[in-house]
């Protein structure tokens, strides 16, 4: 067997995300500046479509691993997902200053462009790192 948060990950990718979230929870409590849980929680909530609970733990994980560019741009993405554009954007930027090739930062920030320009409907895509 895995860690729980493998374990945890194995679980939002079989489309069980609140066995995640129970097992990611009292792990958090016990360590909470695990930067990878906080990661996978914040996936999990996403695939609940509880965005903010969601938000709030992509927050965690970018205070405990604040030089990896996949963890701002769930932030960013996430940003975008409650409507705080400027937010999302300036969060996005930072991803690409960690990690200048970080395409998926990219394509988060011309979403963004889209919605504003009426390009892009907002809709629920599948976009969670």
């Amino acid at each position: 067997m895995g860690s729980p948060v493998d374990e945890a990950k194995g679980f939002v990718r079989s489309r069980q995300p609140l066995l995640a979230v129970e097992l990611l929870e009292p792990w958090l409590e016990a360590h909470p500046d695990d930067a990878g849980a906080w990661s996978a929680l914040a996936g999990a909530r996403y695939e609940l479509h509880n965005y903010q609970d969601a938000l709030a733990a992509a927050e965690q994980a970018v205070k405990y691993r604040p030089r990896s560019a996949r963890n701002w741009c769930n932030l960013g993405m996430l940003l975008r997902k409650v409507g705080r554009f400027y937010e999302a954007e300036r969060t996005l930027y930072r991803a690409l200053s960690i990690d200048a090739s970080y395409d998926r930062a990219r394509v988060e920030l011309r979403k963004i462009h889209e919605i504003r320009t009426g390009d892009r409907v907002i809709e629920d895509d599948d976009d969670f790192a």
